[in-house]
């Protein structure tokens, strides 16, 4: 809603009424009760609007919960643009820690992954935007080495020079011939000899 505000250009009263327009229900309740309690209601600023507007939608626990996790927010397995998706959505809870371009380019940084982060810490961002742009371009650059990287091992690995497993090198073998001996017979030990019949 506030994006397409600031497109149309709207003056702040004109924020403020148009926004009522789109409201509904218990939201439309919430706004009738918000609009007696003022002493001059015309006088109502869109940033209060909307400031007592996340005020009654996002009870204080959650919007500190959410300060928390953007505090502590680390892009982990996620890609650059999914980190960056979720810095921004969390960054609404913590306006206070991105009030300058600086800050904000010193919590994005801090989150993301060290192999990122090692080329970048040491160079000068003009913009959060130009820090995110250069952070896009060596996360490509960096899958793109990886991609390399795994073609040449592959190709390293089934080159011509590599024996094919269960295979073995054939050898010749010489037919050898038996001999064939005769071992003489011997009586067992303790055998008796036959004595000749005695007359």
């Amino acid at each position: 809603m506030e994006r397409k505000l600031e497109i149309t250009q709207c003056s702040d009263g004109e924020k403020v009424r148009f926004t009522v327009q789109q409201l509904e229900g218990a939201a439309l309740d919430w706004y009738e009760n918000l609009r007696g309690g003022l002493d001059d209601p015309k006088a109502l600023t869109f940033e209060e609007f909307r400031v007592a507007f996340r005020d009654y939608y996002v009870p204080a626990g959650i919007k500190e919960l959410k300060k928390e996790e953007f505090r502590t927010l680390q892009q982990d397995n996620k890609t650059v643009q999914q980190y960056l998706t979720q810095f921004t959505t969390l960054a609404l809870y913590a306006p206070e820690d991105v009030a300058r371009d600086a800050d904000r380019q010193r919590h994005f940084l801090k989150g993301l992954n060290s192999g990122l982060k090692v080329g970048l810490i040491a160079h000068y961002f003009s913009s959060f935007q130009s820090l995110v742009n250069k952070t896009l371009l060596l996360e490509e650059e960096r899958r793109r080495l990886g991609e390399d990287r795994k073609r040449r091992m592959s190709q390293n690995t089934g080159g011509p020079s590599q024996r094919q497993r269960g295979t073995f090198p054939q050898y010749s073998r010489q037919t050898a011939t038996p001999h064939s001996r005769t071992v003489p017979q011997m009586p067992p030990p303790n055998a008796q000899t036959p004595r000749p019949p005695t007359p």
